[in-house]
């Protein structure tokens, strides 16, 4: 395809005004548009009511608009501390998840190679499966962005199974060969062909159909690619990421059986591999092949993509994320990377004697040329045999892919004005893409810029990537509008030494023409657009922020030295790739080598007075304090919870400490000021979650480290196919997909979102990191942030920055890494800037690696890059500590947060903790020799970010809703009283309860499943057990929830028993356990603790049961109801029927028994056996009479089964106005009428015979007047 297909005219301004009108009248006469899709950009572009087109060519003209500053908001800042999921349960959302895995793999997968359109296969083709690890696909990787797969229910899913599901037929021998060495632990890539027996080869003739084969690597952790005398390769000179021995003769192997069949190659590997020869036509090479994809490593069921693809269920819609070289060696980083081994030396500084140190170190010589940039400026530089030369170099360019179908662009859209006169202006391109083709589907357009450039300045790529958008399913025939918007300053360079001589240093738009174009991919022009800019525009600001643009890594923090400055590439000299470092340029000076030997610890004796950090004397504030040694019980005024939503501003300024004077900033001091200085203290020096402080309500949570598996959920494929889906909108919503799998799993903190560049195809951590291009890798990474922070989750993304390879990463404070500003700030530093400014990202994980001569966790450039610039307040996290080179006494002065790890692990670096001086209100800590001192300098950085630690988390999902500090929920049971009562909690719902590990239910209660409390409580007082509680507000559990059982007397009592002469007195007693007409279950709890005498027609019957009082008779379900006597003389009906048998007031009427009216009882036809009363006695009215008290009884009016109603005495009051002082003793007494029938009648219907039963409940009280 052309450099150039198409570009677009610009009209002349005149006949641009005169042709307005003419437009504006013609526009009803237009088709409808397409539809519009808008890629990742700076902001909405306006709109207006009605378009204005180019009469010439029909262009929409867009009237661009200025950026305004909008500040950089933080990421939990709406939020309230509130998180929910999406999902009923964690079972749904896995299901969920893994649709959507496949989804994105669907979009990822990259189809490079389609020969004579062998692909799709035909429907219910017979294929045979080759490949060590067809039968088990590299899902993860080694180390950090290892996972498991099964998780959660959730099986495994196999390529075989992928096949099958797709309609197609799997040779069974082939997958029990591969099973049958996987099983005997066979470790090679691929096996040797003599292990394919005449058996094995004889059933391909049955599956003829296709031959599908997997070529496999694995990423690793702590180690980069092997560069040389790599296993199973006879060429020494080989790379890992060449085809093998067994590779080559498998696919050799292969093409002797299916000559005229398609054969197909899926590369299962994260890292590219280096195939050019996979790539040759098929018929007239030894290895060409007829279709390739790449699948990078496939997590727990994104596999089950490639069958829909190949059966061409799904179009294939993913473009590379980065170059495929056709020959890694010749790139322009390889002969900087690693171990130095390719260039027969070692990356070790030397000294001035010529030994080696123990310190690394590498230089980016390409400059801002990584990747693509390299190629497509070279070839641009090198004019009409740049073509030939491109070809020779480049097997498939960034963003490429092909597709079952066919789409043609036209231009759509374009800026009314071609001039750029402002650096915040944006700039807006629209492109119509049309299916053609006979299949539906998905195509992306990519905008790329190409600036201006003058032979000896500022360095620029002739390619670079401004943004992008992919398309909706289009059916054949169907268009779709994409819309592509930046910012002018997006295309501005970063003049880091003022290369241009115009006195400025920052990013500059110069003065020419910009060429704005659309491609199919970085190499691939086919729509463009020229803009220019009259004058030179110094970009001063930050078109986001607001805040200055200035540059950072300078003086201490420079991150260039000579070897650099003399070795790097440039256009002005033809773009070849870069010299090895030899040992001259790494040899040192004995001064500078002492200088870094320094650098292995710091103390805060060591501070000299003039630096940012630094607190004077009389720095801190007067009202700051700390709380003395904790008791274990300890509960502050002030919770975390209470801090959730309020906002602080806290400095460093001129030697003091700057501290908000608005409510937020006070309220913080308050709350801080409850921390004792070791509680402080063990927030920083302990990291990897947030260590529990139980006085002020913080939870210990701990944190998920890998990318490609968040908290043990879904094991997603490797980040690299979710980026080489080119869909945002897909990567944000698997993001949010992982903020749900947080909160189901518990986990608040996330240290995954890797974001670092693959600088070299070598490196081992390429598994982990989203793409080669700094947009396109920021844009994902903001994307599956957001996402998750979206959430609650503390998102740490890392390595922060320049950690683009594993060799020497963690040396001796890190492999010294050399860049210049302008490389940092467009290639390595966009990432962060893109998920720290749109991803709202609240954590930040740093890196091994020096920048310069400064670890990148101590570098203050990249703090100022970060707070200042970027106006972001995440907290600052170190990699997994090392200690030494990193001491955490200066990681805390220089704005870090937390160590990821455990200071102690490295002593003589540890935090210091000194002592704390409650008189001096401050640390006394080492003076380097046997005193100490007051550090002002220490207390405010320790004490500084632990604040800031505890902001983050009182906004995130570890406070879990609120719920973090639940208050007891205290269930009430009477005394002697068989109940069952449920666990609630006001305003919360859960889903399960048990008992926490390690507590118990008190002697006689039980606890069902849906936590019913249930048993009898003999003991006045208080008692306690703890549970835990699943699926709170559906996802939150809750551990060591306190239950209090709390034993009360079965006559409630309301209102105070202790009142002064003159006053009201107000005591009502009821027993709403034992209420009128509800059902007890069980009486032989309570049945004899008191003395009862009680006799028939005045209350005074004690029991059918002739007053026994500990028999099992008394169990089981009896009512609580009025009764009465037929016979007054047999009140107990010993031996009578239904109809001259007990009658319940209340009972419903049948045959068997007559119902009882009141005015039938009150003229004394039946006599009173049970009723349900309130009393005191007689005496006990005098003594209360005595005191200017009396009693009155309360009444609640039933209604009968034949409508009529009668009353029933429930409750009594002591009322009146205290007379005079001293105490009276009353006691009150409930009667309860219980009743159950026998002989298999129902109850409590009509009885054929019933047996009642009465039950006096006693309370005893001691009104005090004094």
């Amino acid at each position: 395809m052309s450099r150039n297909e198409k570009k677009a005219r610009r009209p002349i301004a005149l006949l641009l005004v005169l042709c307005l009108l003419l437009t504006s009248l013609l526009a009803g006469c237009q088709e409808d548009p397409a539809a519009e899709t808008s890629s990742p950009g700076a902001s909405p572009e306006p709109t207006s009511s009605a378009a204005v087109k180019d009469p010439a060519t029909g262009v929409e003209l867009i009237e661009e608009q200025l950026m305004q500053p909008t500040g950089n908001s933080y990421g939990f800042a709406e939020s309230g501390g509130k998180y929910y999921t999406d999902y009923q349960t964690l079972e749904e959302e896995q299901q969920a998840a893994k649709d959507l895995a496949i989804e994105a793999a669907s979009e990822g997968f990259v189809m490079l190679k389609n020969e004579g359109n062998v692909l799709p296969l035909k429907e219910g083709a017979y294929v045979s499966l080759f490949g060590m690890h067809s039968v088990s696909l590299i899902a993860s990787t080694n180390g950090s962005a290892g996972g498991s797969t099964g998780a959660n229910g959730i099986p495994e899913s196999t390529l075989q199974k992928s096949m099958e599901n797709a309609g197609f037929h799997v040779n069974p021998k082939l997958i029990d060969l591969y099973n049958k060495h996987q099983a005997l632990g066979t470790t090679s890539n691929e096996l040797p062909v003599s292990y394919y027996s005449n058996a094995t080869i004889s059933t391909y003739n049955g599956y003829q159909d296709a031959a599908v084969v997997v070529f496999s690597r694995v990423g690793s952790e702590s180690k980069d690619k092997e560069i040389g005398n790599v296993p199973d390769h006879s060429n020494p000179a080989d790379h890992e990421l060449m085809l093998d021995d067994n590779e080559k003769a498998l696919i050799k192997h292969i093409k002797q059986y299916y000559p005229d069949k398609p054969i197909i190659v899926l590369i299962n590997a994260s890292n590219i591999l280096q195939i050019p020869e996979l790539n040759e036509p098929k018929a007239s090479s030894e290895y060409g092949v007829d279709a390739i994809f790449w699948v990078g490593n496939t997590g727990n069921n994104a596999i089950e993509a490639i069958g829909k693809l190949l059966a061409g269920e799904v179009n294939p819609s993913g473009r590379t994320v980065e170059v495929w070289e056709k020959d890694f060696t010749k790139g322009p980083t390889y002969t900087n990377f690693g171990f130095q081994t390719q260039n027969d030396t070692d990356a070790f500084f030397y000294d001035s004697e010529g030994n080696a140190t123990t310190y690394a170190t590498v230089e980016y010589r390409e400059g801002i040329y990584v990747g693509y940039k390299y190629y497509e400026t070279a070839a641009d530089d090198m004019g009409e045999s740049g073509e030939e030369w491109y070809q020779s170099q480049v097997l498939y360019p960034f963003g490429y892919g092909l597709s079952y179908t066919d789409f043609e662009w036209e231009l759509a859209g374009i800026s009314s004005d071609e001039t750029i006169s402002d650096a915040h202006q944006t700039i807006t391109m629209r492109v119509k893409v049309t299916n053609t083709g006979s299949v539906a589907g998905k195509d992306v357009v990519q905008v790329y810029a190409n600036p201006p450039y003058t032979k000896g300045g500022i360095e620029k790529a002739s390619a670079n990537l401004m943004g992008f958008a992919k398309t909706k399913l289009l059916q054949p025939g169907e268009s779709e509008v994409v819309t592509v918007q930046f910012v002018a300053q997006d295309m501005a360079s970063f003049d880091w030494n003022d290369a241009n001589g115009n006195g400025f240093k920052g990013y500059e738009l110069e003065a020419g023409d910009y060429v704005v174009s659309a491609r199919r991919n970085s190499h691939d022009e086919a729509l463009s657009v020229t803009y220019n800019v009259a004058d030179g525009i110094n970009c001063a600001t930050d078109y986001t922020t607001g805040k200055e643009i200035m540059p950072l890594f300078v003086d201490n923090y420079t991150s260039v030295n000579d070897s650099l400055l003399n070795n790097m590439i440039s256009r002005a000299n033809g773009l070849t790739q870069p010299l090895p470092s030899s040992v001259a340029d790494r040899t040192i000076s004995d001064e500078y080598l002492e200088m870094i030997d320094a650098q292995y610890t710091y103390h805060s004796y060591m501070d000299q007075g003039d630096e940012a950090w630094y607190v004077e004397e009389d720095g801190i504030p007067a009202t700051w304090s700390q709380a003395a040694v904790r008791a274990e019980d300890d509960t502050a005024p002030i919770s975390i919870l209470d801090m959730t939503g309020v906002d602080f501003s806290l400095s460093i300024e001129d030697g003091k400490v700057a501290q908000g004077a608005d409510e937020g900033s006070q309220k913080w001091e308050q709350f801080m000021n409850q921390l004792t200085w070791e509680e402080m203290c063990s927030l920083v020096r302990n990291g990897g979650g947030v260590q529990q402080i139980s006085a002020v309500g913080v939870n210990e949570i701990g944190a998920s480290e890998t990318p490609l598996q968040l908290a043990g959920g879904t094991l997603w494929a490797c980040p690299p196919i979710l980026a080489a889906s080119f869909n945002v909108e897909l990567a944000e919503r698997v993001g949010r997909m992982m903020g749900n799998e947080a909160l189901f799993k518990g986990c608040s903190y996330w240290q995954g979102n890797a974001m670092n560049i693959h600088r070299s195809p070598l490196s081992g951590r390429n598994v982990e990191y989203y793409s080669q291009d700094g947009v396109h890798n920021g844009v994902f990474a903001a994307a599956v942030a957001k996402g998750v922070t979206s959430k609650g989750v503390t998102c740490h993304i890392k390595h922060m920055m320049l950690n683009d390879q594993e060799s020497y990463r963690d040396l001796n404070g890190g492999v010294f890494t050399w860049a210049t500003e302008q490389v940092i700030r467009e290639i390595y530093a966009k990432p962060f800037e893109y998920a720290l400014k749109s991803g709202n990202s609240t954590g930040i994980m740093g890196s091994f690696n020096r920048i310069g001569n400064i670890n990148s966790q101590l570098n203050g450039a990249v703090k100022a890059l970060v707070h200042d610039e970027w106006d972001n307040r995440a907290i600052f996290e170190t990699d997994a500590w090392q200690g030494t080179y990193c001491p955490l006494d200066l990681m805390v002065r220089q704005g870090n947060q937390q160590v990821l790890g455990s200071g102690s692990s490295v002593p003589v670096v540890d935090l210091e903790i000194g002592a704390w001086d409650a008189e001096a209100g401050c640390v006394a800590v080492s003076d380097g020799g046997e005193g100490t001192f007051l550090s002002q300098t220490h207390y405010a950085a320790v004490r500084k970010a632990a604040q800031e630690i505890l902001w983050n988390y009182s906004n995130g999902s570890g406070i879990k809703n609120g719920y973090a500090e639940l208050k007891p929920c205290v269930l009430e049971f009477d005394r002697n009283t068989d109940m069952s009562v449920p666990i609630t909690f006001e305003g919360m719902d859960f889903q399960g309860i048990v008992l926490s590990e390690g507590s118990a239910l008190p002697e006689g209660f039980t606890m069902s499943e849906g936590g019913v409390v249930s048993g009898v409580s003999t003991q006045l007082g208080d008692t306690s057990f703890f549970v835990t509680l699943t699926g709170v507000d559906g996802y939150i559990t809750l551990n060591n929830v306190e239950v209090v059982i709390r034993t009360v007397e079965p006559v409630h009592m309301t209102g105070s028993d202790k009142v002064s002469v003159g006053d009201d007195v107000a005591l009502t007693f009821s027993a709403p356990n034992w209420a009128y007409g509800s059902t007890a279950y069980s009486v032989s709890s309570i049945w004899g603790k008191d003395t009862y005498s009680v006799q028939p027609g005045d209350n005074t019957v004690t029991s059918g049961f002739g007053g026994t009082s500990d028999s099992a008779q008394y169990e089981g379900k009896w009512a609580i109801l009025n009764w009465y006597w037929i016979n007054e003389s047999d009140f107990f009906g010993t031996g009578l029927d239904g109809a001259r048998g007990h009658l319940s007031y209340c009972d419903a009427h049948s045959t068997d028994t007559r119902y009882v009216e009141d005015s039938v009882i009150d003229n004394g036809e039946y006599y009173r056996a049970f009723r349900y009363s309130v009393e005191v006695s007689e005496a006990d009215e005098a003594k209360l009479a005595d005191y200017g008290l009396s009693v009155e009884k309360g009444y609640s009016r039933y209604k009968t089964h034949a409508g009529t109603f009668y009353d029933v005495n429930d409750s009594l009051t002591i009322t009146g106005k205290a007379a005079k002082a001293g105490t009276v003793e009353v006691a009150v007494k409930v009667y309860v009428p219980l009743v159950r029938g026998f002989g298999g009648a129902m109850f409590p219907n009509a009885h054929m015979q019933a047996t009642p039963l009465c039950l006096p409940i006693t309370r005893t009280v001691t009104i005090t007047i004094g």
